[in-house]
């Protein structure tokens, strides 16, 4: 399965802006494994003049010697060269070109002086060419560390990408006869990473998908998560732990410390790690500003949310064969109840973007305290407008929706926000008579109308996932 590359068109724009430019690039292209950086990089450089190379764990001096044929079998010439600088003199002479070094996270590793080496290649080869050299990693951290103040390539870049998952409504293009229903099912399993895609066949059920790739112990997704922090982490069992103390809900560092039996003040340095990583994000209430210890921790990446929940604690049973997906039909219900609250926000900002709500909001996040919560708090504190959203994976009757509604309004009472104008909404599964609650003024939603806003791009307002400046 080819997942049509919409949701990347910003990316390849920006990609070309800067090829059409007659100078020299330095371009730094990351994001977690499975995410899409080869195939977009691939399909930018169809057609141009290019050079694709995919590092090794190797030693340099093997690299070298591996880069050195092949781009003289690419472009039918004879190289000579001792040093990657020799290597990149000679390149230079070859003109405008793309050249693209995949997984370049593995060579800083191996040699610890390879940015140092790319700094005088840049430096003193590259700047005043027409060479676009673009660097690609898996390695979050590695690639992130290029950017610091500290690191010999700092300020030399002229662009990065750090490419994210795809948005729930992409997954239209890569599932086209599933259900929005069946698409939810699919979103919280294998969020949006395009390389999962592949291993569910789109003439198979969901749940016969989850099946076959999770609860048999030859699929890749049966043992992805745990390779993906081996191959990223020096202390995977740390992380792994962490990782399940939060999706168990263990939000907070005292909580986590006493699952984990991780000290409390080595936490912090695991979890930043996480949040890097796009696994792990921290999360405030919408209204509090500068409150710090008002942030819980929660699992950002559905694919490990899934895996944490439904794979791992029955990693005995699916070893020797005595579970099955359908014994978690329930469970896995209830939790789709959460992931339906990331796909109603993904929802929200779409509409959003068309106008298709009472106002624009700038704003948007969950709402708690110690005994109320609301699902969505959307809001534009510079017109006052203020909406409560609650978000229910149920089908409801008229009744069931006015009644949350109704309970909406008085737990919007508890939230300090300075309001001009307070709306209400519900989004659900299904919703019997949406027109009964729009004429009384209510916003309601479910996946019918999803449809409406599937090919709308949305803007990003401002979501407190970590808080404001005072």
């Amino acid at each position: 399965m080819v997942l049509k590359f919409v949701n990347r068109d910003a990316e390849l724009r920006e990609l070309e802006e800067l090829h059409t430019q007659r100078r020299a690039h330095l371009v730094l292209i990351y994001g977690r494994r499975r995410i899409g950086k080869t195939e977009l990089m691939k399909r930018f450089i169809s057609g141009k003049r290019a050079f694709y190379f995919l590092a090794r764990k190797e030693p340099i001096e093997i690299e070298l010697n591996r880069m050195v044929r092949n781009f003289g079998k690419k472009f039918n010439t004879f190289i000579e060269a001792r040093s990657l600088e020799e290597f990149f003199e000679r390149v230079r002479e070859f003109g405008k070109m793309v050249f693209v070094i995949d997984e370049f996270p593995y060579w800083v590793e191996e040699d610890k002086s390879i940015p140092s080496q790319f700094q005088y290649i840049w430096d003193e080869i590259l700047r005043d060419s027409e060479i676009m050299l673009v660097l690609l990693g898996s390695s979050i951290s590695t690639m992130e560390s290029l950017l610091s103040y500290r690191n010999p390539l700092y300020g030399r870049r002229t662009a990065q990408i750090k490419l994210s998952q795809i948005p729930f409504f992409y997954l239209k293009d890569a599932f086209p006869g599933y259900s929005w229903e069946d698409l939810v099912k699919v979103y919280g399993c294998i969020g949006g990473i395009p390389a999962y895609f592949q291993y569910f066949d789109k003439r198979l059920r969901v749940e016969e998908n989850i099946e076959r790739n999770f609860y048999r112990r030859v699929s890749i997704l049966y043992e992805d998560a745990e390779r993906l922090l081996k191959d990223e982490l020096r202390e995977p069992i740390n992380y792994l732990n962490i990782l399940r103390a939060i999706n168990e809900g263990r939000t907070k560092l005292a909580e986590i410390s006493d699952e984990t039996k991780i000290a409390i003040t080595n936490l912090p340095k695991y979890l930043k790690t996480l949040e890097t990583l796009d696994l792990v994000r921290r999360e405030y209430p919408i209204t509090a500003v500068g409150k710090r210890r008002r942030g819980v921790y929660r699992v950002k990446d559905m694919y490990y949310r899934f895996w944490l929940k439904f794979v791992y604690p029955f990693r005995d049973e699916i070893e020797i064969g005595t579970i099955r997906f359908s014994d978690l039909a329930e469970e896995f219900n209830t939790y789709l109840g959460e992931v339906f609250e990331d796909v109603a926000r993904q929802f929200l900002l779409r509409l959003n973007s068309a106008g298709d709500l009472p106002f624009r909001f700038t704003r948007m996040g969950r709402w708690w305290d110690r005994e109320q919560e609301v699902d969505i708090v959307a809001f534009n504190p510079g017109t006052g407008d203020v909406a409560f959203f609650e978000v229910k994976w149920k089908n409801l009757s008229l009744r069931d929706a006015r009644r949350i509604l109704r309970d909406l309004e008085r737990k919007s009472g508890y939230v300090r926000l300075k309001s001009k104008k307070t709306q209400f909404g519900v989004i659900a599964r299904r919703i019997s008579n949406k027109a009964a609650l729009r004429e009384e003024n209510y916003m309601a939603f479910d996946l019918e109308d999803f449809e409406a806003v599937r090919s709308i791009l949305p803007s990003t307002p401002r979501e407190p996932e970590a808080p404001p400046p005072p």
